[in-house]
């Protein structure tokens, strides 16, 4: 977490507020622990992220019982999608998890399947975005663009939880050298582009720290690489997969280093 420690010294006040209240969950708690540790610092008021819009908030007293669970579910990494598009369209609602418990082991968390509730007022807004996005079939909501670089642009890294076993955890994945070439080429631009991607981006770089082990070990040939180490690789592709000249090759790259982490 150095990188944050050196990088939040270069945020407005309005900037770093409005990360710590409005963008919260793309955070994980140690991160957000920085950020609030910094606000404390400038002797900044939490609630001043709220002073940056004159436009007055509508009090709105809301009751349980106007609440409609939708009868349709989410995976894990579609529902990050779902959330997003809600949110940016005032859409109220909340998330609601009838499969999570003690029960459950770890390594399944991926597996479980999440649904929302929507203020009756929204329910026909709702239904309107999530149908732009997503397709309804046996119970789920399926994402209707399941090519590897929109699965890859959809997944949320906030949302993966790792022991520390799980995370040191080395797994027998190899690369051919097409594929080593444009990880290693991604990793090295990223290297020198860190401080314009996270300012024009807006975005915290999870792995930016383990970049460099990372090529050093697809360089000197070796064959296991740990989970940290393949989310490292697809947060470099996620950040780069949208250019014109990026490889259509990746693409099965992409689809199995998702594997690890999501159901496919």
């Amino acid at each position: 977490m150095e990188y944050l420690h050196e990088k939040i010294q270069n945020y407005s006040d309005e900037y770093l507020v409005e990360q710590y209240t409005k963008y919260k969950n793309d955070y994980t708690a140690e991160a957000l622990a920085i950020l609030k540790d910094e606000i404390d610092k400038r002797q900044l008021e939490i609630d001043s992220a709220s002073k940056t819009n004159n436009k007055p908030q509508e009090i709105i007293n809301l009751d349980r019982n106007d609440f409609i669970c939708f009868e349709h579910d989410f995976s894990r990494t579609d529902l990050q999608l779902a959330v997003t598009i809600l949110r940016d369209n005032d859409v109220i609602f909340f998330v609601d998890n009838p499969s999570s418990g003690d029960s459950f082991p770890l390594e399944n968390v991926s597996t479980l399947r999440y649904t929302i509730e929507v203020h009756k007022d929204w329910v026909e807004k709702a239904h309107e975005l999530l149908d732009e996005h997503f397709i309804k079939g046996d119970g789920n909501y399926v994402l209707k663009y399941t090519a590897p670089k929109d699965r890859l642009k959809a997944f949320n890294f906030h949302d993966i939880h790792l022991t520390e076993g799980e995370a040191n955890e080395e797994l027998e994945v190899v690369f051919d050298n097409e594929e080593k070439k444009s990880i290693l080429l991604y990793a090295t631009r990223l290297l020198e582009e860190a401080d314009k991607i996270e300012s024009q981006q807006e975005r915290v770089l999870f792995y930016y720290d383990s970049i460099e082990p990372v090529t050093q070990k697809l360089e000197s040939g070796a064959n296991k690489l740990n989970r940290s180490d393949l989310l490292t690789i697809l947060e470099i592709l996620q950040i780069y997969c949208d250019e014109p000249q990026f490889p259509e090759s990746i693409d099965e790259t992409i689809q199995t280093l998702l594997s690890f982490f999501i159901e496919q």
